[in-house]
């Protein structure tokens, strides 16, 4: 009889390990840094809706070859997840927010562009492919080139001005080889943790 009574003792005791277990795993996770930056004169509170844009060819990356379509995939599910999650809606007809996102590659040196940078366009860099969007004016903007490589880039562009508004990024997180879906879910939710800027309700 005692035996029987000691039995859920144990069974909890083991549990209870498993848990302290499992959360010692978790703080021990190296945290990541994310950083953002945005437009002061925009009016966050108006945006509701989103749409991501498709990026359009433009063969100036390291290699343009290289593009991974299951990390493009996870990362773009994983951004729309955190979006929806901040209460913003999908909307590709009329999107309030348009979001580009990029990873920073290493560029070859002996790659010539075939096309002109118009200044106040930004060209980001994503494995052959870049988003034209309008940065003049946004405080410290640099072309996704000019990260760390492995930096995962956020932005968002106010779809009726074409005009950067924020911008959020964690920089050498990503590994298009070898990052997990989990770190990648991860740096993008330290991300757009800082959006809206001020943590202003919706």
């Amino acid at each position: 009889m005692n035996t029987r009574q000691n039995t859920p003792v144990r069974t909890t005791g083991r549990l209870s390990l498993i848990l302290v277990f499992l959360l010692g795993f978790n703080s021990c996770l190296p945290s990541i840094r994310a950083t953002s930056a945005f437009d002061r004169n925009a009016s966050f509170q108006v945006y509701r809706t989103f749409s991501i844009l498709e990026p359009e060819a433009a063969g100036t990356s390291a290699n343009p070859t290289a593009f991974e379509p299951l990390l493009d995939r996870r990362v773009r599910d994983a951004v729309a997840s955190e979006l929806v999650k901040k209460g913003l809606t999908p909307d590709a007809e009329s999107p309030d927010l348009l979001i580009a996102y990029d990873v920073a590659v290493a560029q070859d040196t002996n790659l010539v562009r075939t096309t002109t940078d118009a200044p106040g366009l930004g060209y980001s860099y994503w494995y052959g492919y870049r988003y034209n969007y309008i940065t003049t004016g946004f405080p410290g903007y640099r072309s996704t080139d000019a990260y760390p490589v492995g930096t995962l880039i956020i932005d968002l562009i106010d779809s009726r001005s074409n005009e950067l508004v924020w911008r959020g990024w964690a920089e050498g997180e990503i590994d298009a080889a070898q990052t997990e879906v989990k770190k990648i879910r991860r740096s993008i939710a330290s991300i757009l943790a800082q959006y809206p800027p001020g943590g202003t309700a919706r």
